[in-house]
Parts: C-alpha cells; structure tokens; sequence
C-alpha cells in the first residue's frame, strides 16, 4: 500500500488558534507540517484574505460580503472563535508567503480558492504575481473549474486541484452541506446533481456515476481531485471507484474531511485507504495518524 499524505485542514492542528488564520499556519509549521490547507477570498483591491465564508460575519467581527471591502477596510477586524471574537486580526495570503519559505518540512500548502465572486482574470493574475517566489510548493485548489482552467491557460506549471462539490455531492441528510449554494436538487439517484443525467434513472447507478465523473473530468483535466470521503463511499457502494478513475487519467485523489475522533470516520479512512486514495484532509492529523497506523505520513 501507498503512503497517504494527510493535510491539516485549515492549518487546524488543535491548536488552539482561529481555524485558517496566519497563526494557525504558523504553528502547523513550527510542527513540521508537510501539507496544510487553507482557504482564500479575493478582496475588491487584488489582495486576498484568509477567509471561508463569504459573508465577514460569519467567522468575524466584521460585516459584509467579503469580496467587496478592500484590504484597508478589512484591517482591524477580528476572528470569532467558538462564537466569540479573537484577538487574532484576519490575515493575508501576502503574510504567508514569508512562512512558505522558511518551512524546511513543507512539501505543498494548499490554497482553496473561494468561488464567491466572479474570480475575474485580474484578480488571478493578482494571485499567480502574488504567489510567483514560492508557486513550486503551493497548490491552488477550487470547486470554480472555470477559474481553475483560466489559471491552467496563465501558467501551465502551476500545481492545481479540483472540487467538483459544485456539480454532484451526496443526497440531503447524509452530511452537512450547505443549501445556498449548488446542486441545488436531488437527482432520480439520490445524489444531488442538477445535471440533467440525474433527471431519471437511465441505467445502473454505476453507469451514470461513470458519464457524471467523464464531464467533470472534461470540466477540469487537473493532476489532484479534492472529493468529499462520503461521496467517495457512496459512489463506491453504487458500484463506481472514483479514485481508480482517476488514477487511469493521472490524477491524483483527496478525501476530505475525516477526524480521529468520530469512529465512521476512522472506518472511512481506512476503506479509502485500501482503495489507494493519496491525500486525507483532516482537522487532527497527529491524532489521525496514530489512529491508522502504517501507511500515511503528515
């Protein structure tokens, strides 16, 4: 069996420090972290903030949509914690690169890109400039194929990975997902997907899982996928491997997010490590690791 790579899902290595921020980072390389991830947003000026959400208030003490203030206007906000405000300003993917590339054990920080703006051909060429000293040890990621295809166009070297979270997750009540943004309905499979192959049953399960994977693929030709680990189950027990898909067409899969501490998680990962998937996001790398033994590294 493979070595699986973990990833320290938004640089949270129970540290103690806001999910995702510039100290969070710190501390998962102070660790010896190999792979980290972290989501990023645009803002309205070219820079780009450490944030998920699309919303300030979400996981700040600020207000607003996060794309539409500028750098200056977001200093001095701060990130909420458990419900309660931080003294931890937000950060900027500008402090992080000094980070990168005084990390002597990082092999790949992992940069999700936000699909909550129109990610404009400015605002990627900002980012690539932005990421240009240290691109060889960073991976840009994003449920947005079209942003990640225009990336591929402006530099061909840059490492890139995929989410196709977009286009077809698991049905409702089997994980949290969030209903604002799409698929918005539950196709004739049980899968949400608003593509119209999901509008009936048109044969096996397995078969139309396999045409699902064959135009998202078309949709998004990158070396890494970034899979939800119960869509890759689910998609198992429907008769259709998704990592052996992509493994024929030289991609490489990740599975996200499964933690130590819920024991269908620690079942999960074990199957899809017997499957050969190569990365597992997960919030406790360490304590994940000691969980499964042999055969992943973090």
């Amino acid at each position: 069996m493979a070595q699986t790579m973990l990833i320290h899902h938004a640089a949270n290595r129970r540290h103690g420090r806001p999910a995702g921020s510039e100290s969070a980072v710190r501390a998962c390389l102070d660790a010896a972290a190999r792979v980290v991830e972290i989501d990023i947003t645009p803002l309205a000026d070219g820079a780009f903030v450490l944030l998920h959400d699309e919303r300030l208030e979400d996981a700040t003490d600020g207000q607003g949509i996060v794309a539409q203030v500028t750098a200056e206007q977001a200093r001095g906000i701060h990130y909420r914690q458990g419900g309660t405000v931080t003294d931890e300003p937000i950060g900027f993917l500008d402090q992080v690169i000094p980070l990168i590339t005084a990390a002597p054990d990082l092999v790949e920080l992992q940069l999700d890109l936000k699909e909550h703006s129109l990610l404009t051909d400015k605002a990627l060429a900002d980012l690539l400039r932005l990421l240009q000293p240290v691109k060889e040890r960073v991976r840009i990621t994003s449920g947005a194929d079209w942003a990640i295809r225009r990336l591929r166009g402006l530099d061909p070297g840059l490492p890139l990975g995929f989410d196709p979270l977009l286009y077809v997750e698991i049905g409702c009540g089997e994980e949290e997902t969030d209903p604002t943004q799409p698929p918005f309905r539950v196709g004739a499979y049980g899968y949400a997907d608003d593509h119209p192959l999901a509008s009936r049953v048109w044969g096996a399960s397995a078969d139309y899982l396999a045409a699902r994977a064959e135009a998202l693929w078309a949709q998004a030709p990158v070396e890494m996928w970034y899979i939800r680990a119960a869509l890759l189950a689910r998609a198992l027990d429907d008769g259709f491997d998704w990592i052996a898909y992509l493994h024929a067409r030289g991609a490489a899969v990740a599975a996200w997010t499964l933690d130590p501490d819920q024991p269908h998680h620690v079942h999960l990962a074990r199957l899809l490590l017997e499957r050969g998937v190569d990365r597992i996001t997960t919030n406790d790398a360490p304590g994940l690791a000691a969980m499964l033994g042999g055969g992943v590294v973090f």
